[in-house]
């Protein structure tokens, strides 16, 4: 890690993101993930919520990940996702405090972050950064997808 930058996600980090998201342990990698993390979809977010989400890059190579937006009132976290060999180096740390700076400029006060309940290091390391788990609701999902 000699050449760390941490720069706004944009498309053209899609295919790197996308493989890293699908390599890393505790990153959900199902078929409906897949489709929701389309390059169409990625582009859409990203657009919807310019310069929220972030890439951690070393040497030209995607390292880490973390996408970022609101709703208006509450802050969202997707695909916060780190190369295992650069976890507890504070490259997840760094990557959540930028989206955070960015999400306080907008006004928005609160936070969630998305995290599968069966990644333990990723619910530690959220734990450990004063995320606490929100259990007075669950998350439930429904696919309306617009092609037939």
């Amino acid at each position: 890690m000699t050449n760390l930058i941490i720069k706004e996600f944009t498309i053209a980090h899609y295919e790197a993101a996308n493989v890293l998201w699908y390599s890393t342990e505790g990153v959900c990698n199902c078929d409906k993930c897949m489709r929701l993390d389309s390059k169409e979809n990625i582009g859409k977010y990203l657009k919807r919520n310019p310069g929220m989400s972030f890439v951690a890059v070393d040497s030209d190579s995607v390292v880490g990940t973390i996408l970022c937006g609101h709703d208006g009132r509450t802050g969202l976290i997707y695909r916060l996702t780190v190369l295992p060999e650069l976890h507890r180096k504070g490259v997840g740390k760094e990557l959540v405090a930028r989206s955070l700076e960015v999400l306080k400029k907008e006004g928005i006060t609160a936070v969630k972050a998305f995290v599968l309940s069966d990644n333990e290091k990723g619910n530690a390391f959220w734990e450990k950064i004063g995320f606490k788990e929100f259990d007075i609701a669950v998350t439930r999902a429904k696919s309306i997808r617009l092609d037939k």
